[in-house]
């Protein structure tokens, strides 16, 4: 466990370890009507597998407003631990506000998350139908977002019901709750202390997984703020853990 008087390691994205190819997925329009073009990182080994990977579609975080990109320092770091544990990542781009005003006037973190699950349901449908091509079993793939992209996961979730195997939600919990009936298994990580998402935002969701009979767990970072990255040893385990061994294989 992370000792408060350690200091915190800058994380910074690296990509040298892994093959990445940026391809376009999707056309959509953006929060002003302007159709746009959006790509995806495909992240693999570099070793070729002998048979067809199993998919991570990862969404970043950044509040739907720029600077907000796939390829931020974190991405990078849980796509390395993913690929030498034997999945593909597949990374998307999904339509920002122009700022934070164009935000609060369109309907907030809510509209973000509306807008992002869209292009979400856009990836998703863009893997299964290219899947063969990418060398990827379509037929296993979970769901993970930080932050923002972890409400964008939640809209995707909730409005396509997509065949996703797990759901891995960082610190990004949404208010309000969306309709979770359906929901894959969902592992959650939140720190108590988050200034940016509210854990108090947790106890909502996590009772309405338990009414909907979803299976369920949140691991709670005491004392930890927001996308606590030095205190990846507590979760990356219990992560692996659930698209290894119970949900995905």
């Amino acid at each position: 466990m992370n000792s408060k008087t350690e200091p915190k390691k800058k994380v910074t994205a690296d990509y040298s370890d892994v093959a990445l190819i940026e391809m376009p997925f999707c056309e959509i329009a953006d929060h002003a009507g302007v159709m746009q073009t959006c790509k995806l990182d495909l992240i693999t080994s570099k070793e070729k597998p002998a048979k067809p990977t199993p998919v991570v579609l990862f969404l970043h975080g950044g509040g739907f407003v720029p600077p907000c990109d796939k390829r931020q320092a974190y991405v990078s770091l849980f796509a390395r631990h993913l690929t030498q544990a034997g999945y593909a990542v597949a990374a998307p781009d999904y339509p920002l506000f122009d700022s934070p005003a164009q935000r609060a006037a369109s309907g907030g973190l809510p509209a973000g998350a509306a807008k992002a699950g869209e292009a979400v349901h856009k990836a998703y449908r863009y893997l299964v139908e290219n899947g063969e091509r990418l060398g990827l079993d379509t037929s296993r793939v979970a769901i993970m977002g930080g932050s923002a992209g972890g409400m964008a996961a939640f809209h995707a979730l909730a409005s396509y019901r997509d065949s996703y195997k797990a759901f891995v939600n960082l610190w990004g919990a949404p208010n309000p709750v969306p309709d979770l009936s359906g929901f894959p298994p969902t592992l959650s990580v939140h720190g108590t202390a988050d200034p940016s998402v509210p854990y108090s935002w947790e106890k909502p969701i996590q009772k309405s997984f338990e009414e909907k009979g979803v299976w369920h767990r949140l691991i709670s970072l005491e004392g930890a703020g927001h996308t606590p990255l030095d205190r990846i040893d507590e979760y990356l385990p219990p992560i692996l853990t659930l698209l290894a061994e119970r949900f995905v294989f």
